[in-house]
């Protein structure tokens, strides 16, 4: 047991000097800002999405969450796919598993195995944490009813930082993390974009089917999740820290040691 923790301790430190190494070393005078023009774009687009979907938010919300149309009751059944936690308990599973590994025991492509998935895995807990974080924010400053009140309230009532969960409506928690989510999947897997993107949409729209969020909440919620988790992974690939900026492209790509300390992107 001593053992294990030894390694467990030596592996952590490595791993935060070399973050900390990352992360202070110098941008380049030419690295492209890791907030775009795009993504701004992206951002004043929601709203007047949010202003002209407002409106109709009560009214989709009973058509939806009473229907019987086919797939929505398999949405109901994964709804809770989306839950922040279950996300921010794997990635921290993943990186104890990781980090208790004895290295030295492990062949070089082993080793570039390990310290990708560990990389990845504190990468995926970063962005979705963070994106937790301000989405909880707004909530508090918010203070949206559920839909669990709309007989009572209405769609529409705000009572700014009163605090409690039937008031922390908007934005959706579930769609920031699975916008995260997205954002994540797609870096790590760009050949499956677009069913990746497909199926987080559908994941989102779940929280409607259920009557757990208006659509406003979730629309605001998943694009917070997405450009946070975009922003987090260009502000790494400035510093060389498990991403890279794909020249004229938003998405960077994953920086992936393939072994005697050379890396290749992905």
């Amino acid at each position: 047991m001593q053992k294990k923790m030894t390694i467990f301790r030596t592996n952590l430190r490595q791993a935060r000097h070399s973050l900390v190494k990352r992360l202070r070393s110098p941008v380049p005078p030419d690295a492209p800002s890791p907030w775009t023009w795009s993504m701004t774009a992206a951002a004043i687009l929601v709203l007047p999405i949010l202003y002209f979907l407002h409106p109709y938010d009560g009214a989709i919300l009973r058509a939806v969450s009473s229907s019987d149309m086919p797939g929505l009751w398999l949405l109901r059944d994964l709804t809770d796919v989306g839950r922040t936690l279950f996300y921010l308990l794997i990635a921290f599973c993943v990186l104890l598993w990781t980090t208790g590994k004895d290295r030295r025991t492990l062949e070089e492509r082993q080793r570039t195995r390990i310290h990708t998935l560990e990389s990845q895995a504190a990468f995926a807990l970063a962005a979705v944490g963070l994106s937790a974080i301000i989405v909880y924010t707004v909530k508090f400053a918010v203070g949206r009813a559920r839909p669990a009140l709309i007989d009572t309230l209405g769609p529409n009532f705000i009572e700014p930082f009163r605090g409690g969960h039937l008031f922390a409506s908007f934005p959706s928690g579930h769609s920031a993390t699975v916008g995260a989510v997205t954002v994540i999947l797609a870096l790590w897997f760009p050949r499956w974009r677009l069913p990746v993107l497909l199926a987080t949409l559908a994941l989102a729209f779940s929280r409607i089917a259920v009557a757990a969020h208006y659509p406003t909440d979730v629309v605001a919620g998943f694009s917070i999740g997405c450009l946070t988790t975009l922003f987090l992974a260009r502000f790494l690939a400035n510093r060389n820290a498990g991403y890279a900026i794909d020249s004229g492209r938003l998405l960077p790509k994953r920086r992936v040691l393939a072994g005697k300390g050379r890396e290749t992107l992905r």
